[in-house]
């Protein structure tokens, strides 16, 4: 019978690799921060300027919304390179994203062979909600979705081996870790994916199993452990009533039955959307052959088991985004990389895969000409020739994945890498001054020419963003402030545009920039009649 997988093309492998670097690291500091990256920057820093690691603070005021784990990692970074630019940024989140391409690699590997761990890692790290997003982002999830997915793993291995002290220690200290970084929904993972585990090897009463002692210590230990200094550095009780907020917030809980079931219904769209192209693998869940497969195989059936447990709380959860699933891609990508490489190349539901892919590609590579060629990006001499560049290495890609069936996903990974790189040298560059946060970075540079020398504060009541917060504070190297008592002398202070104050009573700079959605103005006020 004419399979799939007759074995690995060595080369394919390297020519995918060796992309990989230009693809994920050409202009990764290009583009301005987004929110997220900039709250965990603020954090870092001032931890940084502080000296206190304990407690995370933003203008100096107590932030409690995370655990500072991945901010202790990024003021690793920023000690490593002494720069607090995008790219030191968000070098740690990229490094994650080939660590949990590895991971996802070797253990795949251990049960289901090279091949299927190869494919399954680069299917996740091509996808395109990785591949044109994430993966340029300094955003915390993917380190945090490298562990649990990790959990998931040594769970089923030390499980079938039946060695339960390491099974414990082993996931309550990648737990903990987890928690430090995003707070309960690491245990939230734990508890249904030891629970169902433990279900699936029929072996509940190991619940129970004094080892499971020793794993709870260790969460104790470490998570409890911080949370005692950070009370005794604080002494603040809110920093959990937050924790506990930042995980309900986008549950079905604070939100109406009607949203509620308008979401459930959107979301497995949404995936495929974000999944692109590789969602149009999905088509073989609508194969019988596919679950049968889960059933005979036990790898496959735990990995199905825990996706199963795991997706409905964040199927019912309104506004969740994408990243938050990380963890849950790779079990997709996984069991349907492992049954196409069972299928007959005749199988209808393998000819239907690829009919759409080419054609879906065919469609994609025309309409991306026409939106090339009329936006400004296409204007430039320069442009054209990457453009067609790159437009020879897709074509080529198409022609080989046409032709050889054999190594059909490999081109592909091919042709969205060329893309990915094409997308570095000609749309990163246009991003860096054609989004919001670029009239941020000017109105930074302003004030800091405006305020050289002397003490600048924050007005509480000021519009600004976390973006902003962050490029003030890192071009001062110093810590932001906001001031709520009496305004003094030869201080300058960044208020919104209205203030009860009068002009007579402040020296009002003018100064207009675009902080955010409502296009807001600042002043820079200062008490002293001479700035």
């Amino acid at each position: 019978m004419n399979h799939t997988a007759p074995g690995q093309q060595p080369y394919l492998v390297w020519i995918i690799l060796l992309l990989l670097v230009p693809a994920l690291f050409i202009n990764l500091g290009v583009s301005p921060l987004i929110t997220d990256e900039a709250t965990r920057g603020i954090v870092a820093f001032e931890m940084k300027q502080s000296g206190n690691l304990i407690t995370p603070t933003i203008n100096g005021e107590y932030y409690f919304n995370k655990p500072p784990l991945y901010n202790w990692i990024l003021l690793g970074f920023f000690n490593l390179f002494n720069q607090y630019s995008e790219l030191v940024l968000r070098l740690p989140a990229l490094i994650s994203l080939l660590l949990f391409g590895w991971i996802i690699y070797d253990t795949t590997r251990r049960q289901m062979g090279s091949r299927v761990g190869f494919i399954s890692a680069l299917l996740f790290i091509t996808c395109g909600r990785i591949l044109f997003y994430d993966s340029m982002r300094g955003l915390i999830d993917l380190t945090f979705s490298m562990l649990i997915f990790l959990n998931f793993y040594l769970i089923y291995l030390f499980l079938k081996k039946k060695q339960y002290f390491s099974l414990y220690v082993a996931s309550y200290f990648l737990t903990s870790a987890a928690f430090l970084m995003k707070g309960l929904p690491a245990l939230v993972f734990q508890a249904l994916t030891l629970i169902a585990a433990l279900a699936y090897f029929k072996s509940l009463k190991k619940l129970f199993h004094p080892s499971h002692l020793a794993g709870l210590a260790i969460f104790v230990l470490l998570v409890g452990g911080y949370y005692y200094l950070l009370w005794q550095d604080s002494r603040e009780p809110e920093f959990f009533a937050r924790l506990v907020s930042q995980s309900t917030t986008r549950t079905f809980i604070k939100h109406s039955f009607w949203n509620t079931i308008q979401y459930v219904f959107l979301f497995p769209f949404e995936q495929v959307y974000h999944l692109l192209p590789w969602s149009i693998l999905f088509i073989f869940l609508f194969a019988r052959s596919f679950y049968r497969r889960l059933r005979e195989k036990s790898y496959q059936g735990y990995l199905a088991l825990v996706f199963a447990v795991n997706i409905p709380v964040y199927w019912t959860s309104l506004g969740s985004h994408p990243r938050y699933i990380f963890m849950l891609y790779p079990i997709l990508f996984i069991l349907l990389a492992d049954y196409y490489y069972q299928l007959n190349q005749q199988d209808k539901f393998y000819r239907a895969f690829w009919n759409i892919m080419f054609i879906s590609l065919g469609l994609a590579l025309i309409v991306g000409a026409w939106f090339f060629f009329t936006n400004r990006v296409s204007g430039s001499g320069r442009a054209i020739i990457i453009y067609s560049i790159s437009m020879v290495a897709v074509l080529t890609g198409y022609f080989f994945m046409w032709k050889n069936r054999n190594t059909r996903l490999e081109w592909m990974m091919i042709i969205l890498l060329s893309l990915r790189i094409f997308f570095n040298l000609i749309v990163m560059p246009d991003r860096e001054v054609n989004v919001p946060q670029y009239q941020e970075i000017q109105a930074v540079d302003k004030i800091d020419e405006i305020t050289r020398d002397n003490e600048l504060l924050l007005h509480p009541a000021a519009p600004v963003t976390h973006e902003f917060i962050f490029y003030m504070s890192t071009a001062r190297n110093e810590i932001l402030r906001k001031e709520y008592g009496e305004f003094r002398n030869g201080v300058y202070y960044i208020f919104p545009d209205r203030d009860p104050l009068r002009e007579d009573e402040l020296k009002i700079l003018d100064f207009e920039s675009s902080l955010d959605k409502q296009k807001s103005r600042l002043s820079i006020i200062t008490k002293d009649s001479d700035p």
